[in-house]
């Protein structure tokens, strides 16, 4: 079960005014129910939703800024992984919000110091649109998620790696 510290703090006037009403239309309840109530149950259902807020808000940001690299933080990556996980929809889904398929790539910042100091500065930037957009970012960590009592990831809310991180 994803490891949270949280501010579930809300401004839902912020959230219905500023989603494109493609992204707002979303309905993720089975995936939510999946995270949330299922055997393989991954987080509460008060982070699943906020989960949702904050991923609804990051496809935003690609629908306002499409020839920007954003990097979602933690909690948005592992959202949007279920949603991928959900093929048909998610493809559906792309095509209603962007007119083609929303790519992944999870391979940014493993390769080197300069791979993850350019995820770091483009972590960055997404939080400054962000906060254009929908005010404060919102201020939680995630804890790592592995085994043997030792980090795989570095200390931030981004999905932001370190060399030689267990996979």
């Amino acid at each position: 079960m994803t490891n949270l510290a949280i501010n579930l703090t809300i401004d839902a006037t912020l959230q219905s005014t500023i989603l494109p009403a493609s992204i707002e239309a979303l309905n993720f309840d089975k995936l939510k129910f999946k995270l949330t109530s299922a055997k393989e149950a991954v987080m509460s259902k008060d982070v699943c939703q906020f989960a949702e807020q904050e991923y609804k808000r990051f496809l935003a940001l690609k629908y306002f800024y499409p020839k920007e690299t954003l990097v979602p933080n933690k909690l948005v990556d592992e959202f949007w992984h279920a949603h991928i996980l959900d093929t048909r929809n998610y493809h559906m889904d792309c095509l209603k919000v962007f007119g083609s398929y929303l790519h992944h790539y999870p391979y940014f910042g493993i390769h080197d110091e300069l791979d993850q100091q350019n995820l770091e500065n483009t972590f960055k930037r997404t939080k400054e649109l962000y906060e254009i957009w929908y005010g404060p970012y919102p201020d939680f960590t995630i804890a790592a998620r592995c085994g043997d009592d030792h980090a795989c990831h570095a200390p931030s809310s981004c999905a932001c790696r370190v060399p030689g991180a267990c996979k």
